[in-house]
């Protein structure tokens, strides 16, 4: 058999009519006419809008979202500086209290070791004035009152008796079984021979002084020996009982009897 022609179903064409009304007063009307496919264009368009809306919205709430995060992590780690400043801060000013309460001993300590230092100075001074005016041949050279004349001695000559030129000396008439002593603290520089007196010791005091004791008698001291004032230098026997006593000051005589305390 042969096949059954049918007749051809014919598609009918859809079109889809847009009015748009005007609000004025006239309500003028304006149709518009849109194919099938001028359709499908149209509503896969305000698909395709309607999608990136929802997207875009999706997007800046995500962002927004990811914003507020990041600002409260932002201000946790704000607070986490803030609270460790302030803690630095505080541990700050408990270490200045320390250091003024440190420095305040401090400055108390040192005040106490001046004044100490002050007063050790002082008496280090009094020792010093002290030692210097022990040192000076000031005292009596004799243990005993004795009289005592000045005279004018010429070393080129061999007499006791005043001379015209010469350097000046005390000229003690002591008393046997006394002693002669320092004038003051020294150090025993010489002990030599006298043509006049018998024996010479001289004392060096420092300071540039000197003092010199002339005396027929029985040496006591020996060369290199430290004195003090009253320290026995002869021993003064019943023979050459008179003291010959002299007094230099930088390598120049001076007249002893302006220096000595004269007690007798």
């Amino acid at each position: 058999m042969g096949k059954v022609l049918q007749p051809r179903k014919h598609r009918h064409k859809r079109h889809y009519t847009f009015m748009i009304i005007s609000g004025d007063s006239d309500r003028k009307s304006k149709q518009i006419h849109l194919g099938h496919v001028a359709t499908q264009v149209l509503a896969f368009s305000l698909f395709a809008i309607l999608v990136a809306i929802v997207c875009y919205i999706a997007y800046i709430t995500l962002r927004f979202k990811n914003l507020q995060s990041s600002n409260s992590q932002t201000l946790s780690s704000m607070q986490a500086v803030i609270d460790n400043q302030q803690q630095m801060i505080s541990d700050l000013s408990a270490q200045n209290s320390s250091l003024q309460t440190a420095n305040s001993e401090l400055q108390a300590g040192y005040e106490q070791v001046s004044k100490a230092l002050n007063i050790m100075v002082d008496d280090e001074e009094a020792n010093e004035a002290a030692q210097i005016e022990a040192a000076l041949p000031k005292g009596f050279p004799l243990s005993s009152q004795a009289s005592y004349e000045s005279r004018i001695d010429d070393p080129s000559s061999d007499s006791k008796d005043t001379a015209k030129e010469g350097n000046p000396i005390l000229v003690f008439n002591a008393s046997a079984g006394s002693h002669v002593v320092a004038s003051g603290t020294g150090t025993v520089l010489t002990i030599t021979s006298d043509s006049k007196y018998g024996k010479c010791i001289t004392i060096d005091h420092g300071n540039g002084y000197k003092s010199i004791y002339r005396l027929s008698g029985t040496v006591l001291v020996e060369e290199g020996d430290t004195v003090s004032r009253g320290t026995a230098l002869f021993l003064i026997g019943d023979k050459g009982t008179t003291l010959g006593y002299q007094i230099q000051y930088n390598d120049e005589y001076v007249n002893p009897e302006d220096m000595i305390e004269i007690n007798g």
